[in-house]
C-alpha cells in the first residue's frame, strides 16, 4: 500500500512499536532512540499524573478537565500537550518540569520511566470506541500540515489503522497490552475512563476523578470544570489559540484541521459503509473477544 509508505517515511521503529517523528522531534534530535531510550531513566514525583491514551481518543479534553480539578481553578492551560507529551519532551524535557505536572502518554507501560512503577504514580486512561477513533485520526492525519499528512482515501486508511505498522501501532494492540502491563502491577493507581461515558454524565465522570487523585473540591466546582470543558467552549479556545499563533502550521493551510472537530459519539456511521464496517468489526473482534474492553457506539 502506498500509505505505508508514507507512513514509514515519517515514523521510526523503537521496541517493536512504530513512533511517529512528531515535528518537533524531527527538528530537535538527531538521534530519537537515544532519546526513547532516554524516557525510562526519568525522574518522577509521587504526585504526578500520567494521562495514557491512544491517539485521539479524547486526550485533550481531558488533560483540560485535569488541570482544571488539579489546579483549583477554572483557567485553560494552552498548549498543554506538546510541552507534557512524554516521547516528545523525554528525560531532559521531564526533569525540567517542576511539580505539580500532568503529564501526557500514547506509549505502552514499558516505555514509561520505571519510577513510574516504584513510586505508584497515578495513570489515568481514556478510551473511545475504535471506529470514532480512526474517524478522528483519519482527519487529523490527512489534514495535518507536510511533510506529515497522508494522501489516502478513507477505506485504505480503515486497513491500516488496523495494523501494527500504524503509528503507536494498531489500537487494540496498545489496548491489550496496556491490560497485560498493568496486571501484572495491582499496586499501580489506575483508572479507565470511556469517552462515551463522559458524553453521557461528564458530572459524574469528573466526580471519579476526583475521588480518584483524592482531590478535597466541591461538587459545585466540578459542576463548573464540566461546563468549562464542553467541546464548544474548547474547540473555540483552540480557534483563538491558533490565531494567537500558539498552533501556527500544524494544520495544512485551507484544510479546517482542529483537535476538536466534532466531539461526538456515532460520527463513524457517516463515514463507514455497512461492508467496511463489517470488514472492519470481524479484524476487531478477532483480536478484542475475550479481552473484557466493551465499547459503546452510539449513545441515546
Amino acid at each position: 500500500m502506498a500509505v505505508l509508505k508514507q507512513i514509514a517515511k515519517a515514523t521510526f521503529v523503537y521496541d517493536d512499536l512504530c513512533i511517529p517523528m512528531l515535528p518537533r522531534l524531527r527538528i530537535t534530535c538527531d538521534n530519537p532512540t537515544e532519546q526513547m531510550k532516554s524516557i525510562k531513566s526519568a525522574r518522577m514525583y509521587e504526585d504526578d499524573i500520567i494521562l495514557c491514551a491512544y491517539p485521539k481518543s479524547g486526550n485533550h479534553w481531558l488533560s483540560q478537565v485535569l488541570h482544571m480539578l488539579t489546579h483549583g481553578s477554572i483557567q485553560y492551560a494552552s498548549p498543554l500537550l506538546a510541552s507534557r507529551l512524554i516521547e516528545l519532551i523525554s528525560k531532559k524535557g521531564i526533569d525540567a518540569l517542576s511539580p505539580p505536572r500532568i503529564l501526557h502518554t500514547h506509549l505502552p507501560l514499558r516505555m514509561l520511566p520505571t519510577q513510574v512503577v516504584e513510586k505508584k504514580i497515578k495513570c489515568i486512561q481514556i478510551l473511545r470506541n475504535p471506529k470514532d477513533v480512526c474517524v478522528s485520526y483519519f482527519n487529523h492525519a490527512t489534514k495535518i500540515a507536510p511533510p506529515d499528512t497522508l494522501e489516502v482515501d478513507f477505506p485504505e486508511f480503515t486497513d491500516v489503522f488496523l495494523t501494527e505498522k500504524f503509528p503507536y501501532g494498531s489500537y487494540y494492540d496498545y489496548l491489550l497490552t496496556w491490560k497485560a502491563d498493568v496486571s501484572k502491577y495491582p499496586d499501580l493507581p489506575f483508572l479507565t475512563m470511556f469517552y462515551e461515558d463522559m458524553k453521557v454524565d461528564p458530572v459524574k465522570c469528573v466526580k471519579d476523578l476526583r475521588t480518584f487523585l483524592g482531590l478535597n473540591i466541591k461538587d459545585t466546582f466540578c459542576e463548573a470544570v464540566v461546563e468549562a470543558c464542553s467541546f464548544d467552549k474548547l474547540k473555540m479556545k483552540e480557534s483563538l489559540g491558533i490565531k494567537d499563533g500558539v498552533l501556527v502550521d500544524v494544520w495544512k493551510e485551507n484544510s479546517g484541521g482542529t483537535f476538536h472537530r466534532k466531539g461526538e459519539v456515532g460520527d463513524w456511521k457517516n463515514w463507514f459503509t455497512v461492508a467496511d464496517s463489517e470488514r472492519f468489526d470481524e479484524k476487531w473482534n478477532e483480536k478484542m473477544n475475550g479481552s473484557g474492553i466493551e465499547f459503546s457506539y452510539s449513545i441515546a
